[in-house]
């Protein structure tokens, strides 16, 4: 508690010091910022010129400010309000408000704001240019200007615009098919997405040449995931490489006793675990795991632990396990004939 309370006692400090550098290099300007300080701070500390003028700052206070250092310049017509450090959120606010209206963050941006996509500080924001005819040229953006405008209303989070689940899963798929797993898996996990909706997209946007739905569609063929949520990315791999083999059927979430299997097949008594490093965060975790195992064998249940190096990489070590373990309970891949 005593930890929060100090950074959130410093983040006030920051602020106030924010406010007080702002209102004295304006004051040395002879200009009052209220209102933009106000407005800008609503948008990770952006401020477009056109909204400026809309509150009375005009075009000769505004470059009167940018030299006094009070507006740093970050993209054409958008400047940034002094105290406020660079973010990704901040560059995705500047690229939409240079862009215009319509603009919205999109493909792997917006892959980032959900939470669905990894990005490096120094990668390129993307952006549909909503409405244009041409491609602006901005450094550090790459905007993108598609003839399918489907599902492009935008939402808000993060306070910027960004494109919904649904259209942002299908843009990545288009740009980068090898992601197309990873979004979805972390898109499922997230509640962000069903397979329901990812077949209603597919069907949606379906038209010669349209990028992303290929993958997509190969996808919803072969799907791999259970209807029932996974409690971890790792759990979804594994559903994967489960899917694709000649395997059983298998269950998810298996309630055994008071303790619960992360994939098994009841019938033959045999469990996978999925364990990523935060099943073992502590001694205490390591006893918690060897009281489940000691109940699960005392039950009849053969378990096998597989790790994210087993699961990334090792599919057919991951494989071969399950179905030694299976073959063990009597299951066959090829059931012999009655009169055998």
């Amino acid at each position: 508690m005593v930890f929060w309370w100090r950074i959130f006692t410093v983040r006030v400090k920051i602020r106030h010091q924010i406010r007080r550098q702002c209102h004295e290099r304006a004051h040395r300007c002879g200009v009052d910022i209220t209102l933009l300080r106000s407005r800008a701070e609503s948008q990770h500390g952006v401020i477009s010129r056109a909204q400026a003028l809309s509150l009375g700052i005009t075009d000769r206070v505004w470059y009167r400010l940018q030299a006094s250092g009070v507006l740093r310049p970050v993209q054409k017509g958008v400047a940034v309000l002094v105290g406020h450090p660079e973010t990704r959120s901040q560059r995705m606010m500047a690229a939409v408000l240079s862009i215009g209206d319509q603009a919205i963050v999109s493909h792997r941006s917006a892959g980032e704001i959900w939470g669905v996509w990894n990005a490096d500080d120094d990668d390129p924001i993307d952006v549909i240019a909503g409405g244009r005819r041409g491609r602006p040229i901005m450094p550090g953006v790459i905007t993108h200007v598609p003839r399918d405008l489907d599902e492009l209303a935008p939402l808000r989070r993060n306070d910027v615009r960004v494109t919904g689940p649904a259209r942002t899963l299908l843009d990545i798929a288009g740009i980068n098919p090898g992601a197309t797993h990873f979004v979805i898996e972390r898109m499922l996990m997230a509640g962000l997405i069903t397979r329901r909706r990812i077949a209603a997209t597919v069907a949606r946007h379906s038209k010669q040449g349209r990028a992303g739905i290929g993958p997509l569609r190969e996808i919803l063929i072969s799907w791999p995931y259970e209807e029932q949520a996974s409690e971890s990315v790792l759990e979804y791999h594994l559903q994967r490489i489960l899917g694709n083999t000649a395997l059983p059927p298998f269950e998810t979430q298996i309630e055994v006793g008071p303790y619960r299997l992360d994939f098994g097949w009841s019938q033959w008594k045999v469990g996978l675990e999925a364990d990523g490093w935060g099943k073992f965060g502590s001694r205490d975790d390591f006893e918690r795991l060897s009281r489940r195992d000691n109940f699960l064998q005392s039950r009849g249940w053969s378990v096998a632990h597989l790790t994210w190096r087993d699961i990334a990489r090792r599919p057919g070590y991951v494989y071969t396990t399950a179905e030694s373990l299976l073959e063990a309970r009597g299951w066959s891949p090829h059931p012999k004939p009655n009169h055998w």
